[in-house]
């Protein structure tokens, strides 16, 4: 078997949500119940597909990022053109200004 070189499916970048971060969120700050991680990645998820820009973009839940903050969601946008950003959010509080954010990076 050889390697190949496969195009990506998403043609802007891909976004990495530490799922490990939610243990160190406290629940009494979460409104949600589950994953922070898993509940972040599925809110960006929707609000990319409803504006039609989900090709553009791979959302995906990771390990953990090594950038442990204590009550904060690390995430990571690698852009498809080389440009890779690693932010730290509150997964409830702080999701309509990383969504902005994200979409103007793939604009």
């Amino acid at each position: 078997m050889s390697i190949q070189r496969e195009e990506n499916p998403w043609s802007e970048g891909i976004v990495m949500v530490c799922t490990k971060c939610a243990k160190s969120i406290s629940s009494k700050s979460l409104k949600e119940e589950g994953n922070a991680g898993e509940n972040l990645k599925t809110y960006l998820k929707k609000a990319f597909k409803e504006t039609g820009d989900l090709k553009k973009i791979r959302i995906v839940t990771s390990s953990c990022l090594d950038v442990c903050i204590d009550e904060t969601q690390a995430v990571t946008f690698a852009s498809t053109g080389g440009e890779t950003i690693t932010l730290t959010v509150h997964p409830e509080e702080d999701r309509k200004e990383l969504l902005n954010l994200l979409r103007d990076k793939i604009k």
